[in-house]
This record gives C-alpha cells, structure tokens and sequence, in this order.
C-alpha cells in the first residue's frame, strides 16, 4: 500500500506580485508561511555547536520562520 503523491493544481511557476494575484490562486488565504537558516558565528561552547549546526548548510545557523496574516491593498 502507498500513498499517491498529490498532483499540481496550476501548471504554470512564476512569481505572484500583487495582492490580486495571490488572491486569484488562493482564494480566501489567511497566512503564508516560510522558514529559512541564517548564518550565525560559531559558538564557542561545545554543546551550543551542536545544537546550531546544520548538516544541510554545513555551516552554523538559526531557523526563522515568517508568517504573513494580513496584506494591505494599494
């Protein structure tokens, strides 16, 4: 048994850069969210060198996440 993967509603890729557009296809959305690493100085202490390296950037980093609720109209 297996789980089928999910199929792409739009064919198209580009970026959206108007409130109207992102509205046009999602209609109704309430929040985006995205994360991203950035790059921080190597900790001095052992324990915090581990908890802050990041095997994916090879490279000591922070998580942050954004989240946008609200988009204002020009």
């Amino acid at each position: 048994m297996h789980i089928p993967i999910p199929q792409k509603i739009y064919n198209i890729t580009k970026r959206l850069r108007t409130v109207d557009e992102v509205e046009h296809y999602f209609p109704g959305f309430l929040a985006f969210i995205d994360s991203t690493e950035q790059q921080i100085p190597r900790p001095v202490d052992e324990r915090k060198r581990r908890a802050y390296y990041s095997g994916k950037k090879k490279k000591h980093t922070v998580k942050i996440q954004l989240m946008v609720n609200s988009c204002v109209k020009y």
